[in-house]
């Protein structure tokens, strides 16, 4: 079995092919053979070695769709041709184990490359929404990184709560972000959106890298608003403000919170961006990490 990773830390040309033994499912998992991944920023922060205990060689790589091929012997809810999708570990390889209970099926209407593409950045919007902002009908909800993968995730399951969404990104994201259905747009390199959208927000959702500028979600919400944001603190304030950080939670399962996503993604009640479709081959990782090292539009996705 071919499996693609690094013997070492640093840029996208640390990448290799390495072989790895076949694979075999315990009583509780299945085989899936790999059909699509979806290359997140966490996979570009590993690569880098940000975190020194991670073992080497390396094969990285968390969001995957594949079509069960082996079933453990204690499986009786998934059988061989199933297309599943799942948030794991080590899948950038031609085959991965799962949990069984980790899987959720795909719809028939979607492709791998669909489905994928919607993995982390949608678990993550989905939970930012439904748990650590809590977002209600007719709420003013302010989303900054509103263009990102994360972003206009949020802005449209905000937006199908029935919240007033004010989207937050340059310029060049208008057309985009009103097509989605914002009610107002503030592009930030036109304007001051803590001026313009000063005291406006019962929640402010900061999606944008790193959660930069908590001074400005704080003039942007009310009094008593609701704060969620990718940092992990704010700057002190005297409103009062509840401040949630957005981090891996289980209070809503990944499971829950993609087969949902997977419904109205297929009814067509939700879009996701996929802005390159690479092949699944050790010059598509390569050039899928160029492009996470840089500015990009839309999800990498490598297919087969």
């Amino acid at each position: 079995m071919l499996a693609y990773g690094y013997r070492k830390f640093g840029g996208p040309a640390v990448f290799e092919t390495l072989d790895q033994p076949a694979l075999k499912p315990a009583a509780n998992q299945v085989i899936i053979t790999t059909l699509a991944l979806n290359l997140n920023d966490e996979d570009r922060i590993e690569r880098l070695g940000a975190n020194a205990t991670t073992p080497l060689p390396m094969i990285p790589g968390h969001d995957v769709v594949g079509r069960v091929t082996q079933v453990g012997a204690a499986v009786t809810d998934l059988s061989i041709g199933t297309l599943v999708a799942a948030h794991t570990d080590h899948a950038y390889a031609e085959q991965v184990c799962l949990d069984a209970d980790s899987t959720v099926t795909v719809p028939d209407n979607l492709t791998p490359a669909q489905a994928v593409s919607l993995i982390t950045p949608g678990i993550t919007a989905y939970k930012t929404v439904r748990y650590f902002a809590d977002v209600q009908p007719d709420q003013t909800v302010i989303v900054k990184g509103a263009a990102g993968g994360v972003g206009s995730l949020v802005v449209q399951l905000a937006k199908r709560l029935g919240a007033k969404v004010i989207a937050v990104a340059s310029q060049r994201h208008a057309d985009t972000l009103t097509a989605l259905g914002v009610d107002q747009f503030v592009a930030y390199d036109r304007q001051d959106p803590a001026h313009v959208l000063a005291d406006c927000g019962d929640v402010v959702i900061n999606v944008a890298l790193n959660g930069v500028d908590g001074k400005a979600d704080l003039a942007m919400a009310k009094f008593d608003a609701t704060i969620a944001s990718i940092a992990t603190r704010l700057p002190a304030t005297s409103k009062s403000i509840r401040f949630r950080s957005i981090h891996a939670t289980d209070a809503i399962s990944d499971q829950a919170a993609l087969q949902m996503l997977f419904k109205l993604l297929s009814t067509g009640q939700l879009q996701t961006n996929i802005g390159y479709q690479l092949p699944f081959n050790l010059a598509g990782f390569i050039q899928g990490h160029e492009l996470l090292d840089q500015p990009h539009n839309g999800r990498i996705v490598i297919e087969k």
